[in-house]
């Protein structure tokens, strides 16, 4: 190998996933499920805690659910005021 690059593959083994990067920013179909029920309080105590695991390890998962939080919370606002108005 050449010098450069294994100086380069030591150097990213030592710094671990802050210097290589996260794999995913978004979850995978079966996480997002997982994270859109604890979003909806309708989680258990083991599937909480399994998603304060995967927050812990994917931090920029944290954005997408505060997101999907916003948006159901959005939904729910013009619902209420639909209903009012009627």
């Amino acid at each position: 190998m050449n010098n450069d690059f294994q100086t380069l593959v030591e150097f990213l083994g030592r710094c671990g996933p802050e210097v290589t990067g996260h794999v995913a920013s978004t979850p995978r179909t079966e996480e997002a499920a997982k994270l859109l029920r604890f979003a909806s309080g309708k989680s258990n105590d083991a599937e909480r805690a399994e998603i304060c695991t995967m927050l812990r390890l994917h931090p920029a998962w944290l954005r997408w659910l505060a997101d999907r939080v916003k948006l159901a919370r959005s939904i729910s606002r013009q619902g209420g005021a639909e209903e009012a108005a009627a």
